[in-house]
């Protein structure tokens, strides 16, 4: 049976090892006005000039290593109503030009599962691999459509690293579409430099 093609992002599955799964998150902060659509799943990484969360870019070359993972946002928008959603909508001003708070998967041991762009196989387990379409996602249900790119698997650095395999009948490794577990690979807190 085909893999069902759809994509939604990182999202939070267990722990690495043994450790107590909470799927927590901690709050950081949003700018007001960010331009850019922020889904749920999203990578994320802070901006080295403002400490606030940005989009985390697919190439590991050109990014700062990653924060962690978006699980929806909150804030007080213009009009004084308070907002809990999924997503942030791209230029969104918050009354005052408040940063809004946003909730992220931070922990550099937690899996998560995600959607790969090719046919992942048992032989790819501990290959890395960088993110494709991270900056995409859903307007309406705001949940992201980034995906693993498999055309980039390789036992070079990279942001994430392949763990192994979402355990379902419906899920097949070794053909397109299928669901594997990954870990941040290229996490801010597992490395020695700053922002």
């Amino acid at each position: 049976m085909a893999n069902v093609d759809a994509p939604r992002g990182l999202v939070p599955l267990k722990m690495l090892g043994d450790k107590y799964e909470t799927a927590g998150f901690s709050t950081y902060k949003l700018a007001s006005g960010y331009t850019s659509n922020l889904f749920n799943g999203t990578a994320v990484e802070l901006n080295a000039a403002t400490g606030t969360v940005i989009i985390a870019t697919d190439d590991i070359s050109a990014s700062a290593k990653i924060l962690g993972v978006a699980g929806g946002v909150s804030y007080t928008d213009s009009t004084g109503k308070p907002v809990w959603k999924n997503m942030w909508t791209a230029s969104t001003t918050t009354k005052g030009s408040v940063d809004a708070d946003i909730k992220v998967y931070d922990d550099p041991d937690q899996l998560f599962v995600v959607q790969a762009d090719g046919a992942v196989a048992q032989a790819n387990v501990g290959e890395n691999a960088p993110m494709t379409g991270n900056a995409n996602g859903n307007t309406t249900n705001g949940i992201s459509s980034m995906e693993l790119d498999f055309s980039a698997l390789a036992a070079a650095s990279d942001q994430l690293r392949v763990i192994g395999f979402v355990q379902d009948p419906n899920n097949t490794a070794g053909s397109t579409n299928v669901d594997v577990i990954v870990r941040i690979n290229s996490h801010a807190y597992t490395n020695l430099a700053g922002i």
